[in-house]
């Protein structure tokens, strides 16, 4: 290349595209948005809607291996009509994931930062990227650290989704942190096995014993729209869909008018 002095250099070709998503890059670290609620955006959907809201996951990997690749925007061009929130991977190591992609998709919705929380560090590092949320799993913190990670959240004004494995955790957690949203997961992460049977008999149990204001979110194991009706009908207020989500985009996208009605409360 010629150097030639006062003029203006212009990338060509895949150059040019590189060059504009660095500069967004840039500005979203310079400028990050302004979180919106999660939980107001659940409320939301469930009373004027009437369907459990969508919380649509961006995750590349997974334990298992690879998932799907999508870039950033084009996910968000095939399935931000569908999107009540968005889940974003933040876990480098088995998931793919980084802080700048909430900071990406929290222009749009709500962002729940998923990654295996141990630390206020790390809680830090998610607000700064604009995450609304934050996830927080029972099994592996158990209800001590659990208490402390939930209260610096809180702090930094993250809100939270307490991830548990069985309807008589979840309840206690509701009753516990009337603020959280309380999610079950039809996969044991002890052991990485999942079970759609399982999730479906939690969340029914879990309903039928939840407060009013509390707000239930069936996670994992949702690869159809039958599966997310049934859940629906089992008194879930929000379905965070995954693998699903990141093979067949476009199938998730018709969802929420499968969806609607199914919440009547």
């Amino acid at each position: 290349m010629v150097r030639q002095e006062n003029m203006e250099h212009i990338p060509r070709g895949f150059l040019a595209e590189a060059y504009k998503r660095s500069r967004e890059r840039t500005e979203l670290l310079s400028s990050p948005p302004e979180p919106m609620s999660l939980r107001q955006a659940v409320e939301h959907t469930v009373q004027q809607e009437k369907r459990p809201a969508l919380i649509i996951e961006y995750k590349r990997c997974s334990p298992r291996g690879f998932v799907a690749y999508h870039t950033p925007w084009s996910y968000l061009e095939a399935t931000l009509p569908a999107a009540d929130a968005y889940s974003v991977l933040v876990e480098p190591y088995w998931f793919c994931g980084s802080t700048e992609l909430v900071a990406f998709f929290a222009r749009y919705r709500p962002v729940l930062a998923k990654d295996f929380a141990s630390s206020r560090a790390q809680l830090e590092e998610y607000r700064r990227a604009s995450a609304s949320a934050v996830l927080l799993i029972l099994d592996m913190l158990g209800w001590k650290q659990l208490d402390t990670l939930y209260q610096e959240a809180r702090s930094l004004g993250l809100e939270v989704l307490i991830e548990t494995n069985n309807a008589e955790d979840a309840v206690e957690t509701m009753h516990t942190y009337p603020e959280a949203l309380v999610g079950i997961n039809a996969r044991n992460l002890e052991t990485l096995e999942i079970s759609y049977q399982r999730l479906l008999q939690e969340i029914t149990k879990a309903s039928a014993r939840k407060p009013t204001a509390a707000l239930l979110v069936a996670e994992s194991s949702i690869d159809s729209a039958e599966k997310a009706v049934s859940l629906a009908q089992a008194g879930a207020d929000a379905l965070l869909i995954g693998t699903w989500a990141m093979k067949s985009p476009l199938e998730v996208r018709k969802l929420p008018e499968r969806l609607r009605g199914y919440k009547l409360a």
